[in-house]
């Protein structure tokens, strides 16, 4: 688009209005990145000397200051967590006799997100994703899990299970402009449904399972800051959510909470080595380029046979020459409208679940289905 002399007056004025980005796309009936890029490219400031709430003050916070406080506020939290009196209930005896451990992805559920797209049929706009349905879809993940152990433990003992979980279980309202426009919560009380819907998610699951092991990673939704990178995982809010759950558990003898402070870890299942991260390091979105960065991952991570990840809300499996099985785990969200700008595809609410022996890194697999079909 051609910007005249007229129009970039007018941005400008939106801008010393102290209007976000979204807003005056919005109003310019532009999308964000035209908005975004025209700023940028005509360099574009607040000029308004009234408009002092836009103005960074003088006594500006420094980012260590920041990471300080971001860190005492977790802290804080964590100490005064009143745990969840919880009954955990005694599991059901499995018949097989061959013993395997099964493993669970658990990614991008993006609690608090509003997603709405364009329903052909029905000629409007239509919710596929928010806080109800995430629920619901939390119900259907423990009723295919219950379904699917009640199946297989006639011929295999199903003891144990292993979850990992990638990051992103959290929207976030801090880190794009654009973002109140898709959200129902803010990050506290998102923060707060993580803690309370998966931990009651994680004890129902003793019913089948007698030791539950949750191994969790942080994602870029959960970052205090634009540049996460530059942070400490401790200031993550996912970090928060996760250390609340190694409080709850804490005196549980059937469910471990491993809690690293590294955005990528390797947790060791039998004989095989689990990498896990939630993804968004990875650039770019075709297959070869993809598969390329996780070759050279292997390379300068070391060894692995299994390497788990989320971030691009759509389920897939690799494969790396023949040792290397790589889970690309989906989101929660039916048709993300953000990740088809981002990525696109348009998602399908999708987890993945499988199992492993002694012998081999994969025996069984499941595409978990979060929707009611």
């Amino acid at each position: 688009m051609k910007w005249n002399d007229d129009k970039k007056a007018l941005l400008q004025a939106y801008l010393n209005q102290g209007l976000t980005y979204a807003e005056i796309a919005k109003k310019l009936s532009l999308s964000y990145d035209q908005i975004k890029h025209a700023i940028r490219r005509y360099s574009l400031k607040i000029t308004d000397t009234e408009s002092s709430l836009f103005v960074k003050p003088k006594n500006q916070l420094k980012r260590d200051d920041v990471t300080q406080l971001a860190r005492l506020i977790g802290e804080k939290l964590y100490e005064n967590y009143k745990v969840i009196k919880l009954q955990e209930p005694n599991p059901i005896k499995t018949k097989g006799k061959r013993e395997e451990i099964s493993i669970l992805d658990i990614s991008d559920v993006h609690i608090g997100m509003i997603n709405e797209v364009f329903d052909s049929d029905a000629g409007k706009k239509v919710i596929t994703y928010n806080m109800d349905i995430f629920k619901n879809e939390l119900e259907n993940l423990q009723r295919s899990i219950f379904e699917i152990h009640s199946i297989l433990s006639n011929s295999y003992k199903l003891k144990e299970l292993v979850i990992f979980v990638l990051g992103d279980l959290i929207t976030n309202d801090r880190i794009f402009p654009e973002q109140t426009f898709e959200i129902e919560k803010c990050v506290g009380l998102q923060v707060w449904d993580g803690v309370n819907y998966f931990t009651k998610f994680f004890n129902n699951l003793l019913k089948i399972y007698e030791k539950i092991t949750i191994v969790c990673v942080v994602g870029n939704h959960g970052r205090s800051n634009p540049t996460h990178y530059n942070e400490p995982v401790e200031n993550n809010f996912e970090y928060f959510i996760y250390k609340t759950w190694e409080k709850q558990f804490a005196n549980s003898k059937r469910i471990n909470v491993v809690v690293p402070s590294t955005r990528r870890y390797i947790y060791k299942i039998l004989n095989w080595r689990h990498l896990i991260e939630h993804g968004d390091s990875m650039r770019g979105t075709t297959d070869s380029y993809i598969e390329k960065q996780i070759k050279d991952l292997r390379i300068n991570v070391g060894g692995f046979d299994v390497f788990h990840y989320g971030h691009f809300h759509k389920l897939k499996e690799r494969e790396i020459s023949d040792k290397v099985i790589v889970k690309q785990n989906g989101c929660w969200i039916l048709k993300d409208d953000y990740g088809f700008r981002k990525f696109k595809n348009y998602s399908i609410p999708k987890q993945s679940f499988f199992g492993c022996n002694a012998k081999r890194a994969e025996t069984w697999s499941y595409k978990l289905d979060l929707r009611n079909i």
